[in-house]
């Protein structure tokens, strides 16, 4: 019962994440905000991309690992997770292209798959590495 109740969560926690992505993405960025880390060296979105979309692959993964499935079925539905992700971050992106005060960034729409990639990567290779 426990771990039926916590996959329940681990849905919700992802759609709202996904549900937060997808809102930070359209809203207007206060001019306030900073443009950059505080290094000077890497852009504040480029941060938010990469925290936000390997951090919603990894927790699909996450969330499709403690199932009972065997593991070839929970690698093929961990991949598709990634690619949906990546999607997701291509998806918001050319919606940004419609909204007047955001723009649409092909390189972003690079950094969202790649993120999507590395984390789904490294949630993979925690939970699917061999036991000893």
């Amino acid at each position: 019962m426990a771990s039926t109740r916590s996959i329940n969560r681990s849905h919700v926690a992802l759609a709202v994440l996904a549900a937060s992505i997808l809102v930070a993405s359209v809203i207007p960025v206060p001019s306030a905000t900073p443009q950059t880390d505080p290094t000077g060296t890497v852009a504040t979105t480029t941060l938010f991309h990469i925290a936000g979309y390997a951090t919603l692959a990894a927790g699909g993964v996450v969330a499709v690992a403690r199932r009972g499935w065997v593991a070839r079925r929970r690698l093929l539905v961990s991949v598709a997770i990634v690619v949906a992700v990546a999607l997701f971050g291509v998806a918001t992106e050319l919606l940004q292209g419609v909204i007047p005060w955001r723009t649409l960034s092909v390189a972003e729409m690079g950094l969202n798959a790649a993120s999507a990639l590395c984390g789904g990567l490294l949630a993979t290779m925690w939970f699917y590495r061999p036991v000893e």
